[in-house]
Formats: C-alpha cells, structure tokens, sequence
C-alpha cells in the first residue's frame, strides 16, 4: 500500500508542476508586447534613407500598426515639481528621431511583415534604435539592436576572381582560406617593403 501512495504522490507532484508551468507559460506569453523588430535594414542613398523592418506578430491574430516613430536612442528625465516627490522616466526627444511614418500596416498572425519607411529629412542612424508604435494592442517601445547598413551609391565596381573552390570538408576550407590570407598579408607586407 505504501508503494501505491509514493506513486500516487510523484504523480500528483509531476501533475502539479506541470499545470504551474502552463500557467506560467501563460501567463509570460500574455504579457509579452504583440510585436517585436527583428531587424532593420537601412538603405542609405544619396538624398534619403529607407528603412526596412522586420516586425514579428507573436500572437495568433492579426496586429494593426497604425504609426510608427523611429528614434536613436530613448533618453532619461529626471524631473521634480515644488513640494511633490521626484520623477524618473524614460523619453524619447524630437532631436534623437531619424523617421516619422502614419502609414498603416497590418501584421499577420504569427508571421513576419516588412515595413518600408523613406526619410529624407533625417540622415542620423546608429547602432540600435527605438521605435515609438501606436498599434490596435496599445502603445509599444520596441527596441532593435539588428541593424544592416546598405549603401546604395549607384555605382559599380568589377573584380577579377582569382581563386575559387569548394569544400566538401569545413576543415579543409578553413585551411586554405588562412593560406590564401598569410599569402595575401605578406605579398602586402613585402609590397610595402620594396
């Protein structure tokens, strides 16, 4: 009989705990911000910028963006008014914004949407950005720190290949890929040298 109770025990152990994982699960999938950037891509030309995000819908319906601010960075503000307490919060200045964009957009359940935003006022761009989104879900800060800069300058440039082969092995690859960079390094060097 003792036996038979352990088991019931470390079944109803087991049961638990999984019931508190699911409920926790729950609970952090219900709390977590609809839509994250996964990445932007920014296209520099000559007069202007596009930004191209990658935005991911982590819920299973669809999100509606009905504007987005791109800023470089949020800054903080401390502020106390007479006989109140002090204030600390997190804002984002007009000076630091690199796009302002009403366009609606629609991002599908579970799926990833490209947004494209053109910007000519605004050449700044930087290493991670904010974006400011006012969505059917709310108001949201996303942050991206993914960023590809692309530069679009109109021009061509050709090359002549002067070695190519592949590898079945990484192995092998990786070794002459080091042999063709120490060739290269000491054909600089000796360059210099002469």
């Amino acid at each position: 009989m003792s036996e038979f109770k352990v088991i019931v025990d470390v079944l109803s152990s087991v049961a638990s705990f999984i019931a508190i994982t699911t409920v926790l699960f729950s609970w952090y999938r219900s709390a977590q911000k609809p839509l994250s950037i996964q990445r932007v891509v920014v296209h520099n030309k000559k007069e202007s910028k596009r930004f191209i995000l990658v935005v991911k819908n982590h819920k299973n319906y669809p999100v509606t963006i009905k504007g987005i601010n791109g800023f470089l960075k949020s800054k903080a503000q401390v502020e106390k008014f007479n006989g109140y307490e002090p204030e600390y919060r997190e804002i984002l200045s007009l000076h630091d914004c690199i796009f302002i964009s009403n366009e609606v957009f629609e991002i599908a359940a579970n799926g990833h949407t490209d947004i494209k935003v053109e910007d000519s006022s605004h050449m700044r761009t930087g290493e991670e950005f904010v974006f400011s989104t006012n969505t059917s879900h709310g108001h949201h800060e996303l942050k991206c720190k993914n960023i590809t800069n692309v530069e679009m300058t109109g021009g061509a440039k050709a090359y002549g290949v002067e070695f190519t082969k592949e590898y079945d092995s990484k192995f092998k690859a990786k070794l002459k890929y080091l042999s063709l960079k120490i060739g290269h390094s000491i054909r600089k060097i000796t360059s210099k040298g002469i």
